[in-house]
């Protein structure tokens, strides 16, 4: 974003934040602070927030939307304690519990996550962002059962989101059963057309069921023709199927010489490892 750009976005803001002369307010503080979320102005938004806050200090669904922002920030324990303030004076705020348990899941404590993801959606059984998480979780811990079971379970309360069908999917994959993975990609891009994440997760997928013609075009919709051959030579390789990997590397470098590095490097391994017939 350009300079210029990023001026007439905090200008649109500060309008959006000053209508009804709310801008003195909690409420308007709020209100500002979420179109700077939208806008990627994370900073500002942290500062209008914390601005409501000061006029309003019990207002805990502000404090919970300071709790997520100190936790994509990386800061783990800043934002536990924010959602454990909350509890204190709400036992009962679901979203607090759904902090709890994303701040648990980033520290490894997999255990305490779960208790706090079940006790969301005990409190508020449409909290779908409490299933995809604990989908996470067992994918981590290779449940992938389970995984699949509460990634269903937000779907069903979130049927149009892209992320949950590729998640779903990467669980299929992951557990070996390619067709269903294929068809929760193509669900996903259903509402993402454009994602290059799953236009390659589902190529992966083809990979697997050896259909390479068909992966190759759709990891073209995931990068460029380069990197596709690259990508199908790298799942060869890994498949210690050599002469197919050098094939697909050199397609990849004939394509574009100069560009894709990895590609040479992929190519030395290949032929570094393949021994043809005739010297065996």
């Amino acid at each position: 974003m350009s300079q210029r750009e990023k001026q007439s976005a905090m200008k649109e803001a500060e309008e959006e934040g000053s209508k009804e002369n709310l801008q003195t307010t909690a409420e308007g503080y709020e209100r500002l602070g979420d179109t700077y979320l939208r806008q990627g102005h994370t900073e500002m938004a942290f500062l209008q927030y914390d601005k409501a806050l000061r006029i309003d200090p019990n207002q805990m669904n502000i404090r919970y939307k300071i709790g997520r922002l100190f936790l994509e920030k990386g800061l783990v324990e800043e934002g536990k304690k924010e959602f454990e303030a909350i509890l204190k004076t709400d036992p009962d705020h679901a979203l607090a519990y759904l902090g709890m348990g994303w701040a648990s899941f980033k520290k490894g404590e997999f255990e305490e996550a779960e208790k706090n993801l079940q006790h969301a959606v005990e409190l508020n059984a449409g909290l779908w962002q409490a299933h995809h998480l604990r989908g996470f979780i067992y994918d981590h811990q290779r449940q992938f059962d389970a995984a699949i079971l509460h990634y269903r379970k937000a779907i069903a309360l979130r049927p149009k989101e892209s992320s949950l069908f590729n998640n779903l999917g990467v669980s299929f994959l992951l557990k070996g059963d390619y067709e269903e993975a294929i068809r929760s990609f193509n669900e996903a891009l259903k509402f993402e057309a454009n994602s290059d994440k799953v236009h390659n997760n589902l190529a992966l997928a083809l990979c697997k069921l050896r259909r390479y013609p068909e992966a190759i075009e759709i990891f073209k919709k995931g990068g460029s023709e380069t990197s596709a051959y690259n990508n199908v030579g790298f799942v060869f390789l890994m498949e210690g199927n050599y002469p197919e990997a050098i094939e697909a590397f050199e397609r990849s470098l004939e394509i574009n010489p100069g560009f894709y590095l990895r590609a040479y490097e992929n190519l030395n391994k290949a032929k570094a490892a393949y021994t043809p017939p005739s010297q065996k």
